[in-house]
């Protein structure tokens, strides 16, 4: 005996799966503000606020957030383009001793930032400082 799903349980099924939220993949909450994104964590939202006070004291300069760096360009492989790959950066700034800094804040490191970050010292010579 076969087991078959009417047209209204079908429909109940489809609408239960659109409106159900969707849950982040690390747990990790947007910070959204006054309608607009302002961070990807509310971790990466906090490091933002301490980094914006620095800057107002001086103490860093020309702080810049979700800055791409290009790791390998898009490209073609047995006659198929193949997309490039980027890092994306959360934070990038001077410190007031001229020294740059490129921050990362995270809460789960997967396979493929640990790639990235090696690729940025390689290409770049650029060292990703977790917070």
């Amino acid at each position: 005996m076969t087991n078959y799903l009417s047209p209204t349980q079908i429909k109940r099924l489809v609408h239960q799966r659109e409106n159900k939220p969707k849950t982040p993949k690390y747990e990790n909450h947007k910070v959204v503000i006054d309608g607009e994104k302002v961070a990807d964590s509310k971790h990466e939202y906090n490091r933002l606020t301490e980094l914006q006070i620095l800057a107002r004291s001086g103490e860093i300069k020309d702080l810049q957030t979700q800055v791409r760096y290009k790791l390998i360009p898009a490209q073609k492989i047995c006659g198929v383009k193949v997309r490039g790959t980027d890092y994306v950066a959360d934070f990038v700034y001077w410190t007031k001793d001229d020294q740059f800094v490129c921050e990362d804040a995270k809460g789960h490191k997967t396979a493929d930032y640990i790639i990235k970050r090696k690729l940025m010292k390689l290409i770049h010579g650029i060292d990703v400082v977790e917070v």
